[in-house]
């Protein structure tokens, strides 16, 4: 595979960075019109059409840019064996040049970059802004299972239908971080109980925990000992459907014991959330809005990009930073951003 030298914009080193492919994003999303912009002014019209059809996710393995007699480029594909012109007036390209957006339920990582946006300049009642992490906690405990839970749903499919998807999906939600939540559970399951009132019952010893009446005596086997024997087989899972059905049952689980919207959620989630929203929206940024790292080409910002995150232990949240920074340097504003998808 060819190698890209890039430089880095912090330290000024020289890095020897694999060239990466655009890879098509796949998730269960519902049918959605997701904005896709065109690729950059030097490509021909054709070129560009083919180009916006590849980043939407539609195979273009079969189609061609071609220059006609009279100058003009059209986009064509083979058909039972002839060349085949694509006229102008095709569903598709006419999305693209009306909206700007391709109707396909398999986008939907563009939303992720919405999503960081919204949550970057979320305001409270008093119209101060907030901050992302305070935006995050705000939609409560239960959002990180459901979050979690359809994030493993669409890696499920892609594990075996689109490897590469899966695996830049899998390096924010995966395994060790499901371990990490359900641990953080249980432990503060403990906490919780230590706090609790003991109350009796013709002097039995026994605490309500979330409406629930319970002996003292029985908490370690109907309160710990489920939680506990949920989470070892959630770490002997050994493929994603495995992982998904031990997570969902260790989620069906902290609801039967005890969760309230205050629980604060588990750090490990938190950077997982920061790091998969930062790098989809770099991503995103330098696919289709013409966003580069510093004194670098497209090319070598997304090879930046995957370099930065190719280390397993590089935590999510310093990506969000070096994101902060990124919108700063191309002078991307949020709001304006936002009111031009509106349009």
């Amino acid at each position: 595979m060819a190698k890209t030298s890039v430089q880095c914009p912090k330290c000024g080193e020289n890095i020897q960075i694999e060239e990466p492919e655009v890879i098509t994003i796949v998730a269960p999303a519902a049918p959605l019109a997701v904005a896709v912009s065109l690729p950059p002014k030097n490509q021909n019209e054709a070129e560009a059409r083919i180009e916006a059809l590849r980043a939407a996710g539609v195979d273009v393995s079969n189609m061609f840019s071609i220059r006609g007699g009279n100058g003009k480029y059209e986009v064509g594909r083979v058909q039972n064996g002839q060349f085949i012109v694509i006229p102008e007036n095709d569903p598709i390209f006419k999305a693209i040049r009306n909206s700007l957006t391709i109707p396909n339920r398999n986008l939907f990582r563009r939303w992720v970059m919405a999503q960081v946006f919204h949550m970057l300049i979320e305001k409270d009642h008093l119209g101060n802004i907030i901050g992302f992490t305070k935006a995050l906690h705000n939609k409560g405990y239960k959002y990180q299972w459901d979050m979690v839970l359809d994030e493993l749903r669409v890696q499920t499919r892609l594990f075996a239908k689109d490897p590469e998807n899966y695996a830049e999906r899998n390096r924010w939600f995966n395994k060790a971080v499901v371990v990490e939540m359900a641990s953080d559970y249980i432990k503060l399951v403990k906490q919780t109980v230590k706090t609790l009132r003991i109350r009796h019952c013709k002097t039995i010893p026994y605490v309500r925990l979330d409406g629930k009446n319970i002996f003292v005596d029985d908490i370690p086997t109907k309160v710990y000992a489920p939680l506990e024997k949920l989470l070892k087989v959630i770490k002997s899972s050994r493929n994603p459907t495995m992982l998904l059905r031990a997570t969902t049952n260790f989620f069906w689980c902290i609801k039967k014991t005890y969760i309230q919207f205050s629980i604060r959620q588990s750090k490990a989630f938190v950077d997982a959330y920061k790091g998969a929203g930062a790098f989809y929206t770099l991503k995103n940024l330098i696919l289709f809005h013409g966003c580069v790292f510093s004194k670098m080409a497209p090319d070598a910002s997304i090879a930046y990009l995957k370099y930065l995150v190719s280390d397993p232990n590089f935590e999510g949240y310093k990506l969000f930073g070096i994101m902060k920074e990124f919108l700063n340097d191309n002078d991307i504003d949020i709001a304006a951003k936002q009111a031009e998808w509106k349009q």
